[in-house]
């Protein structure tokens, strides 16, 4: 299987603005782009952060052809959300979820997140690409793209100027 992080961040790397949740500071480049790219993918992976930031926009666009996972320490607290196939809410490790998604026939993922699910896909080396979207934004806080010390290695696969603004759209696979 594929699996790509997707996320965006101010030139100054932070994914949210100073405490605000989610990405509600990219700009529409980026939710376009992003949008575009989500159909792509036939499943997705996020943290229960990222699903609580984004729920009422992501039960509304739930479909049988991209399944989401949510990570969460607690999955029966989001029970009543669940629909199979569709959203499921799990504890598993990432190793043991991307060898279940693989195994179902799954091909290609996208991780959404934050910091700490960011890290634990990378820590286990599950990351074949980063597409990272820079904004023309400093917040000099917030969350960072990474709570976690790492020395990865990236080679850059392309990079362009999303349309309609200063927003750059950097592509990577892992060395």
């Amino acid at each position: 299987m594929h699996i790509i992080l997707v996320a965006a961040q101010s030139a100054d790397g932070f994914i949210t603005r100073h405490e605000e949740p989610g990405s509600g500071f990219a700009s529409r480049a980026d939710q376009a782009h992003f949008q575009r790219a989500m159909g792509t993918f036939d499943s997705s992976i996020m943290g229960s952060v990222t699903y609580v930031a984004a729920r009422t926009m992501i039960l509304g666009r739930l479909s049988a052809s991209r399944r989401r996972l949510v990570l969460t320490r607690e999955p029966a607290k989001f029970s009543a959300d669940s629909s199979p196939g569709r959203l499921e809410f799990t504890s598993e490790a990432p190793v043991a979820l991307v060898r279940r998604l693989q195994a179902e026939g799954h091909r290609r993922c996208a991780i959404l997140g934050g910091a700490q699910i960011h890290g634990l896909f990378l820590k286990a080396d599950l990351v074949d690409e980063l597409w990272l979207t820079v904004e023309p934004r400093l917040f000099g806080g917030g969350v960072p793209f990474l709570r976690t010390s790492m020395d990865f290695r990236m080679r850059l696969l392309g990079h362009e100027r999303l349309e309609g603004g200063d927003t750059l759209l950097l592509k990577y696979s892992r060395e």
